[in-house]
C-alpha cells in the first residue's frame, strides 16, 4: 500500500516538473501569433513576460504584444496583407483568439487597411467603443477626442453598453467623446489631403461622385509630416 502511495506522488511530482518546464521553457505555446510578412521602421515590442525588443520578419506578434512607434512613423503587413500604418508616437496592443484578432488603440494616428478576403476576424477598440468584423480601411487618430476616418463600408460603431449604435457611413470623419456621444460629423472632402503620399501605404479607391473625370484613378496614401500621419488622396 505504501509503495502505490509512493508511486502515486512521483508520479504526480513527474508530471508537474514536465508541466513546469514546458512554461518555462516554451512560454508562447499557449498564445496564440500573428504572422507577419514586412516591417519598416522601428516598431517596438513589450509582450506580457515584461521582454522588449523590435519587431522584424523574423518574430511574429503574439497575443498580448504591446506595439508602438517613437520619432519614425512605421508599418506592418501581415501574412494576409492586411497593413498598419502608424504615425510616430503611436501605440495599440493586440490580443488573438482562435481567428479573432483584437486591437486596442491606445494613442496617436493609426491607418488599419483590413484583407476582406483575411482568414482571420479583425475587431478595433477604442476608448468605450468597438467595432467588428472590420473589411475596410479604418484611420483612427487620438486629440482631446477620438476622431475615426471611414472609407468604403457603411459601419456601425457599437458602444459600452451594447444598446446605443452609432452610424459610421461611407467617407465620413466621425469625432468621439468619452461619454459615447458624437460631439462632431462631417463629409470627407477628397479634395482637402495633399497630393504627396507614402507609396508604401497607398491604397485604391473606387471612384467616386466627387471624381467626375473618368479618366483619372482616384489613390489614398498617408505620409509623415512633423511627426503626424497625413493621409489623403490623389489622382493618378
Amino acid at each position: 500500500m505504501a509503495t502505490f502511495f509512493s508511486n502515486s506522488v512521483y508520479k504526480n511530482f513527474v508530471n508537474f516538473l514536465l508541466f513546469f518546464s514546458l512554461t518555462i521553457f516554451l512560454p508562447n505555446v499557449c498564445f496564440s501569433e500573428i504572422n507577419i510578412s514586412k516591417v519598416k521602421n522601428k516598431v517596438y515590442v513589450l509582450n506580457i513576460h515584461g521582454k522588449r525588443f523590435f519587431l522584424n520578419e523574423d518574430n511574429n506578434i503574439t497575443s498580448g504584444d504591446y506595439l508602438s512607434t517613437r520619432e519614425q512613423p512605421a508599418y506592418i503587413i501581415f501574412q494576409d496583407n492586411t497593413k498598419l500604418c502608424f504615425s510616430s508616437n503611436s501605440s495599440l496592443k493586440v490580443s488573438k483568439n482562435k481567428n479573432q484578432v483584437n486591437f486596442d488603440f491606445k494613442k496617436g494616428s493609426i491607418l488599419f487597411s483590413i484583407n476582406k478576403k483575411s482568414y482571420e476576424q479583425y475587431n478595433l477598440n477604442f476608448f468605450l467603443y468597438n467595432l467588428e468584423n472590420i473589411e475596410d480601411i479604418i484611420i483612427l487618430s487620438k486629440k482631446n477626442n477620438l476622431e475615426i476616418t471611414n472609407f468604403k463600408n457603411n459601419l456601425s460603431l457599437s458602444y459600452k453598453d451594447e444598446i446605443n449604435k452609432i452610424s459610421l457611413p461611407s467617407f465620413t470623419i466621425l469625432e468621439l467623446s468619452h461619454n459615447g456621444k458624437v460631439s462632431k460629423k462631417k463629409i470627407l472632402d477628397i479634395n482637402k489631403f495633399p497630393k504627396v503620399i507614402l507609396e508604401d501605404c497607398m491604397i485604391k479607391l473606387p471612384k467616386t461622385k466627387k471624381n467626375k473625370n473618368k479618366n483619372f484613378n482616384l489613390k489614398y496614401g498617408c505620409i509623415s509630416q512633423n511627426g503626424k500621419l497625413v493621409c489623403g488622396n490623389k489622382y493618378n
